[in-house]
């Protein structure tokens, strides 16, 4: 039976069940748990081997693109979080 009808958006069979350590490449904003794959996988360099052109085209597949600042924040949470400091 196809583990298709199992999944959810956002979750990879491949990621989270037989290659973890494509974890490391996925962002997660500290304040609203919002999930996304890392920038760094976008690099050109970043495609050298297979099983990182595996974890790209996982990654992309499964989840958007989320740039993290220096507090581990979304762009939306810092942004919300600026505007009330001021």
């Amino acid at each position: 039976m196809s583990h298709s009808k199992y999944t959810k958006r956002g979750y990879s069979l491949y990621i989270e069940k037989w290659f973890g350590s494509a974890k490391k490449y996925i962002n997660t904003c500290k304040i609203c748990g919002h999930k996304g794959y890392s920038p760094v996988i976008e690099y050109e360099d970043f495609c050298t081997t297979r099983s990182n052109k595996v974890i790209f085209e996982e990654l992309t597949k499964t989840l958007r693109k989320l740039e993290l600042d220096q507090s581990g924040r979304c762009r939306d949470c810092a942004r919300v979080q600026d505007r009330d400091l001021n």
